[in-house]
């Protein structure tokens, strides 16, 4: 696999090196912070082992937020303009707050929705499990390859998938206004991560500046030290 493939792949946690960028954050080494030997991920994450980080990194890319509104950026894309104004119509008034965000956000993010939220936070947590030495950069990049094909698959353009991942940021913030339904539409109503979508943007060294977003990547083999885990 040659360097840019592997830069690319790393890629995929950009958003969140953009977020971290003071404080040493890389887009492309297999550790998210170079000069740090250790990453706390017990609190924030509830990893402290190899079997923990496994298992939130194989549960989170398919079903972590993104879900959530998933279902609603599909039916959007599909349905004609008055079928979805009858299909918001039919919903409580929860779900109609969510149905005017998705509308409001599928001209940025398109189908792929918010997944892209859950791919670059799996893609930090893979790169600071490398750094704990509880998966080697062999099966990281295993990983991202993986994530890599659901990546290029719901999103046309690293603009793109940035765009998921703000969004989703935004969506994150939000989950706890659910019985406030004011406040929750507020909420989805602002703009959310402009400075880091800027740096994601301007900074030379990101990968939408560096690297076509349809690059191509060899498959690779999984390892055996995965082959117990039913995920691809």
């Amino acid at each position: 696999m040659n360097q840019d493939v592997i830069d690319w792949l790393y890629g995929l946690s950009a958003p969140m090196v953009a977020l971290s960028k003071n404080n040493g954050a890389s887009y492309t080494s297999p550790f998210f912070y170079p000069d740090r030997d250790f990453m706390d991920m017990s609190e924030s994450w509830r990893i402290d082992s190899r079997q923990t980080l496994l298992n939130c990194v194989f549960d989170m890319v398919d079903d972590g937020h993104a879900p959530l509104l998933s279902q609603y950026y599909s039916i959007y894309s599909r349905f004609s303009e008055s079928d979805w104004h009858d299909y918001c119509q039919a919903q409580d008034d929860y779900q109609k707050i969510l149905l005017e965000f998705v509308e409001q956000t599928f001209c940025v993010c398109g189908y792929g929705g918010i997944r892209s939220w859950d791919y670059a936070r799996m893609g930090y947590v893979l790169r600071n499990g490398t750094t704990n030495k509880y998966i080697t950069e062999e099966e990281a990049l295993w990983i991202f390859s993986r994530i890599a094909v659901r990546s290029q698959y719901f999103y046309e353009s690293w603009h793109n998938y940035f765009a998921g991942w703000s969004v989703g940021f935004q969506f994150w913030e939000s989950l706890n206004n659910k019985e406030d339904l004011e406040v929750l539409r507020c909420e989805l109503t602002r703009a959310s991560q402009t400075n880091t979508m800027k740096i994601l943007i301007t900074d030379k060294d990101s990968p939408c500046n560096r690297l076509p977003w349809y690059i191509e990547i060899d498959e690779l083999e999984k390892p055996e030290s995965l082959t117990e885990y039913d995920w691809s």
